[in-house]
């Protein structure tokens, strides 16, 4: 029988300590989170007070090193510092300690490095030249995750984009001694005792011994040196040899000048003189490693005669890495590595058998860098044994006026030797071509349109076609014209590959210098001196580098041609280095120009979210070995107004998150004052509506709670990490959803506290209407989660979009990194949308309450329910909005309406839309007209009846109580 609860006495209003009695652990828990915080941001401070702390070795200096250097009494005077940088190497190579590397899996190609960092180096007392130096030595492996032989098909026409290239690598840092000893300038010795913690937390004491040559010339480069353990037998390990290169020595002398301009290679089209290039050659060439493909002639492996590194090596390099150590003006000192790898990474690849050290200088009459370069010889049976020889080695280095399709390095040269062809080191003239100078250290490059012909052919170039009047395409002198798009290969078996195509000439300017003076932000200014064809056709080249290559038989496209700003059209025709085997024959390496390039740009204002479509063809017929299937290429790359609008949008939804939790706080606080004032209808608020609303703001701070373990690198992080302004703002809205939850909290210990005191003869019945509720609840909202479950299992593997987000505000105007593919949406966004379904409906248990208990109540302050319904109802109608201006491509930029936190679309904001206006409504006429208000009169009317029998029954009781 249905019963009617009336009002009853409640108890006095909680206080704030019967709150931590009653939730302690919620107490600890944010005590936790403010220790961890503080014990985490102590150890950061910490270790940025003193980064380089200096730990003391265990070891006696004496009983190691006195004999080869003696110890003497440091000089006090400020006079007596000497400067680090003549002792310290970074280029080196060691072979042992493999103990260190338990971890690791050695490889074929694996770059071993030893670092060698002197802190301190102070005179000693006397006149021994001897000096007290404090030093830190650090063993590192470098894998290259590079292109091996195959990629030998690029460097013909390979050269870096305008955004630099990348190779992924990773770093096995091995163990970092800490030493100190004495190092005698008059014999070139150094005797160092020091100590490290291995992985397994053992303690490996060394002695370290180095030798420096006394000539500071090409021919006293190298640094020999022995690490030996000096541990017992439980933390000692096997001896270590290192080989390197001194970084700078003092007082060094070019002994090889006059070689090099002797025979300095030969002339070879127009080249940019020295004050041409921004910086000068110093600006260019130091602080970072030059990669340059290596051409060989078309007879080579003829008598052998093709190798630089000569017998020594089984393989015919195909790279060539430069690293200057040294330059003044005119002069340079390097360093050269061959190898098989065009390895980027920030450890130079030192090996002796294929090393080379060089010394040059500019040449002005030829207009060119001649140097010398010297063999590293008699190393195979000790490291300590090496020494710099065989200086017939010579190199040319030039930067080219003029770039063309076919040849677009600038910085290009040669490697030869000056032997007899009978030597067995003798090697053929092999050519140059760098693959990582940027382009704008070179502002007087001019390019070359060599195929207007073939363009007319294939394109139909310089044919006009009808403006359109509506519609407004990219500008050519814009960043608009570079995009991210992927690459469906339909020849073979539908392969999706990601490419990057940015511009390198607009007309005769390079087009980095248009963006760089503004004109690639959209402003306008004077109107370039560029080659048009007719009317709105503009010469464009660009570069097309794939991301993720497939095959290493076909490098980069590079294409030139036409872009038509009426229409949007970009037809070009390009030129692909190809590797028709996978030997390593030079002579089967060959350039494909055959390939037409047509792309339709979408207009600037479309709504659609693909920015581009068009295709990839080869012109050859298909049973050429140069025939290529056809490929599609699609982008979803933004335009710059697009990316100007997300700032704007992005700020404004931090805004409106912002403000939806402070009403959020506001409007929990007016229902706890209303509770206040109408004790009577505590009991009478759905434990179940109260629970689903602080975990709607529990989990998200959890989550949060959970980014502060992640590294900065983590995909998922907030966009724009690293945007200061926008990162101070979120953190404020976590400041505010934390007091909501608080709040929220507190509304539920006080809604529990009243619930649990009740001493009123029904109080039964309000829990029994609460149980009600939980049966009513439980089952939908886990059949809604099942549903959600089997719809996610169930959907076919569909293409999903991953974009990379950029880290700062102005990286959002350059093109974004889209990857693609095929997979299942993962079932953790589906529950989490499904969540925020069911916080859009938080009243429902409310509404439930209210039927069972057929409660006459307000529980509910009206701008609680209203307040809290139009807070989740509000991104829904913005999501409408913003789905008329803003396309699907956007949406992980999207902060406020948050497609992975709920169900955003058209008909669910509709839906979702009108059950939440619902549900306000109901619980608006429950709490006027009572809980049952919307049950059809007749049902209504027995349910009076009932009430009656119920009120006559306690009477009678009560009296006889009495009685």
């Amino acid at each position: 029988m249905a019963t009617s609860l009336s009002p009853s006495p409640s108890p006095n209003y909680p206080s704030s300590s019967l709150y931590l009695q009653s939730y302690p652990s919620l107490f600890f828990f944010f005590l936790l989170v403010f220790l961890t915080s503080a014990t985490s941001s102590l150890t950061v401070v910490a270790s940025l007070v003193n980064p380089n702390s200096f730990a003391s070795p265990r070891i006696p200096y004496s009983d190691h090193c006195h004999h080869i250097v003696p110890e003497s009494p440091i000089d006090p005077s400020p006079s007596a510092v000497f400067s680090r940088a003549s002792l310290a190497f970074d280029v080196s190579f060691f072979s042992g300690g493999d103990s260190f590397f338990t971890r690791y899996q050695s490889q074929s190609g694996d770059i071993k490095s030893a670092r060698f960092r002197p802190r301190s180096i102070r005179k000693a007392l006397g006149d021994g030249r001897i000096y007290k130096v404090e030093a830190k030595l650090t063993l590192e492996i470098s894998k290259t995750s590079a292109f091996h032989g195959g990629d030998f098909g690029q460097r013909k026409i390979q050269v870096t984009q305008i955004d630099g290239r990348r190779i992924d690598f990773s770093s096995w840092g091995g163990p970092s001694f800490d030493f100190y000893g004495f190092w005698s300038e008059s014999t070139g010795q150094v005797c160092m005792v020091g100590s490290t913690q291995g992985t397994d937390l053992k303690t490996f004491d060394a002695r370290l011994m180095l030798n420096y040559s006394k000539d500071s010339n090409i021919y006293g480069s190298l640094v020999k040196g022995v690490l030996e353990s000096v541990s017992n037998s439980q933390s000692s390990f096997e001896t270590i040899s290192i080989l390197g290169a001194r970084n700078t020595p003092l007082n060094y002398e070019y002994k090889l000048l006059e070689q090099s301009k002797s025979d300095c290679g030969i002339n070879s089209g127009e080249s940019l003189l020295l004050e041409n290039v921004l910086g000068g050659m110093c600006k260019l060439f130091e602080g970072r490693v030059h990669v340059f493909g290596l051409m060989y002639r078309n007879d080579c492996g003829i008598n052998h005669s093709c190798s630089p590194l000569g017998s020594n090596v089984e393989y015919t390099p195909g790279f060539m890495s430069l690293l200057s150590f040294l330059c003044d003006g005119e002069r340079m000192r390097m360093v050269l590595s061959f190898s098989s790898i065009s390895s980027f990474t920030r450890l130079f690849p030192f090996d002796p058998s294929t090393t080379l050290v060089a010394e040059g200088t500019w040449d002005v009459e030829k207009n060119r860098f001649c140097g010398v370069a010297c063999r590293i010889l008699n190393f195979s049976s000790s490291l300590s044994n090496a020494v710099v020889d065989d200086c017939s080695l010579r190199l040319s280095l030039r930067f080219p006026a003029v770039l063309s399709i076919k040849s677009m390095a600038p910085v290009v040269g040669e490697v030869w030797s000056v032997k007899t062809e009978n030597d067995p080191s003798y090697f053929k003239r092999i050519k140059l071509s760098s693959l990582n100078d940027p382009l704008w250290r070179f502002p007087s490059l001019r390019y070359e349109y060599t195929e207007r012909e073939r363009l007319n052919k294939l394109c139909g170039a310089g044919k006009s076609h009808p403006k359109s009047k509506a519609n407004q395409y990219p500008d050519p002198q814009t960043s608009d014209m570079r995009f991210v798009m992927s690459v469906k290969i339909s020849g073979g078996g539908n392969v999706l590959r990601s490419a990057r195509a940015s511009p390198y000439f607009v007309g005769d300017r390079l087009y980095r210098d248009l963006l760089v003076r503004g004109k690639g932000a959209g402003l306008t200014g004077v109107p370039l001196n560029v080659n048009k064809v007719t009317g709105s056709f503009t010469n464009i080249t660009y570069r097309i580098r794939y991301l993720n290559p497939v095959s290493d038989s076909r490098g980069d496209i590079y294409a030139e041609g036409t872009y038509d700003r009426d229409t949007g059209e970009l037809c070009m025709v390009g030129c692909q280095s190809v590797r028709l085997n996978s030997t390593v024959a030079m002579q089967n390496e060959t350039v494909d120009c055959s390939l037409a390039i047509k792309i339709k740009f979408a207009p600037i204002d479309s709504s659609s979210d693909d920015r581009l479509k068009g295709t990839i063809e080869s012109t050859r017929e298909m049973t050429d070995p140069l025939y290529v299937g056809r490929m599609e290429v699609s982008s979803r790359s933004i335009y710059v107004h697009q990316a100007k609008e997300s700032v704007w949008r992005m700020d404004l939804e931090v805004a409106m998150v912002l403000i939806s939790n402070t009403l959020s706080c506001v409007f929990v606080g007016m229902q706890l004052y209303h509770m206040k004032k109408h004790q009577e209808a505590l009991p009478f608020i759905s434990i179940a509506m109260l629970i689903l609303l602080t975990l709607g703001h529990m989990i998200p701070l959890l989550l949060n709670f959970e980014e502060l373990f992640k590294s900065s690198q983590n995909q998922q992080r907030l966009f724009f990490e690293n945007d200061r302004w926008l990162e101070a703002k979120e953190i404020v809205v976590r400041i505010v959803t934390l007091i909501a939850f608080l709040l929220e909290c507190r509304l539920l210990q006080v809604a529990w506290t009243a619930r649990k005191n009740e001493d009123h003869h029904h109080h039964e019945g309000v829990w029994n209407a609460e149980k009600k509720v939980s049966y009513v609840c439980l089952p939908l909202y886990i059949t809604g989660g099942l549903i959600a479950w089997l719809v996610n299992r169930n959907r076919a593997p569909k293409r999903i979009v991953y974009i990379g987000k950029p880290h700062a505000r102005n990286l959002l105007y350059r093109p974004v990194n889209l990857k693609r593919t095929f997979q299942r949406p993962p079932l953790w966004k589906d529950l989490k949308s499904y969540g925020g379904l069911m916080l859009d409906a938080f009243l429902l248990p409310q509404i439930l309450f209210n039927g069972f208990s057929n409660s006459e109540l307000k529980p509910l302050a009206a701008s609680f329910y209203g307040g809290n319904s139009f807070v989740r109802l509000l991104p829904h109608a913005y999501d409408l909005y913003r789905s008329r201006s803003y396309g699907k491509i956007l949406d992980w930029s999207f902060i406020y309406a948050n497609h992975k936190i709920d169900y955003y679309s058209t008909a669910w904001d509709i839906i979702i839309l009108c059950i939440g206006f619902l549900l306000a409504v109901l619980i608006f006429l429950q709490q006027r007209f009572g809980g049952r208000c919307f049950i059809p009169k007749r049902f209504r009317e027995n349910v009076g009846y009932e009430k009656v029998v119920e009120l006559q029954q306690s009477g009678e009781q009560h009296n006889t109580n009495d009685s």
